[in-house]
């Protein structure tokens, strides 16, 4: 199994226009407050933490990076831009391993 957010990166640059939802091919399922998916077609098995865990639960439906660290600002004690860069790295990392889809 992957913890995939152990690991930490630089995030890279969003357009506003672009949105972010689940693949609609990964199987997911809670364990306690984490998310513990399957990627059929890859085979893999992946673990996220709480907070990509909620960053999942709000991909539900399409989400700009905008949209997305508004709402956790809001769930979160977390500064304005400390939140923007993570999620930037979560979602990089999330689409890095084709759990979620970048739309533009």
């Amino acid at each position: 199994m992957n913890d995939i957010f152990k690991d930490r990166k630089t995030p890279g640059s969003q357009d506003c226009k672009t949105k972010y939802v689940r693949n609609s091919k990964t199987i997911s399922g809670r364990l306690h407050d984490e998310m513990v998916m399957m990627d059929i077609e890859q085979g893999k098995y992946f673990s996220l933490n709480p907070v990509a865990t909620r960053i999942w639960d709000l991909l539900e439906s399409p989400l700009a990076l905008d949209e997305l660290y508004l709402a956790l600002m809001e769930e979160y004690e977390v500064d304005t831009y400390q939140c923007r860069s993570d999620v930037e790295e979560h979602l990089e990392q999330m689409i890095s391993l084709g759990l979620i889809i970048r739309q533009s």
